[in-house]
């Protein structure tokens, strides 16, 4: 006999691809493009341990996932173009950056200082 639970698994399984299928597709994008540039940063990095470069890779994709869709979306805003085509190289770009972010962070801030204060 067969379990009970069975059919209202695949059902909830079903439900949730007919539900979140739509997303998964620029997500997958977004993951695998940012995966081949956390790549790039890693045979880079100095990493003393494969743990600390899986963290590294981890937390770079983590980071795309999180700011692909706000850099895709002030493009498309900007620039005007579409935003489900520049998916994959912001993506990529964000996981190439690797630590490389940091710097440019600091230069953006001291940019903005100066324009603040005045100065040219």
């Amino acid at each position: 006999m067969t379990e009970p639970t069975i059919p209202a698994t695949v059902g909830i399984v079903a439900l949730g691809v007919a539900l979140l299928g739509p997303m998964a597709g620029p997500y997958a994008v977004i993951v695998l493009a940012a995966l081949a540039g956390a790549l790039w940063a890693l045979a880079q990095a100095p990493t003393a341990t494969r743990s600390a470069g899986a963290l590294l890779l981890l937390r770079l994709v983590l980071s795309a996932v999180v700011l692909t869709s706000g850099v895709a979306w002030l493009l498309e805003a900007q620039y005007a173009w579409p935003a489900h085509h520049v998916l994959a190289p912001v993506a990529f770009a964000i996981g190439m950056g690797g630590d490389r972010w940091r710097a440019l962070v600091d230069v953006i801030i001291a940019a903005v200082g100066r324009r603040i204060g005045g100065a040219p």
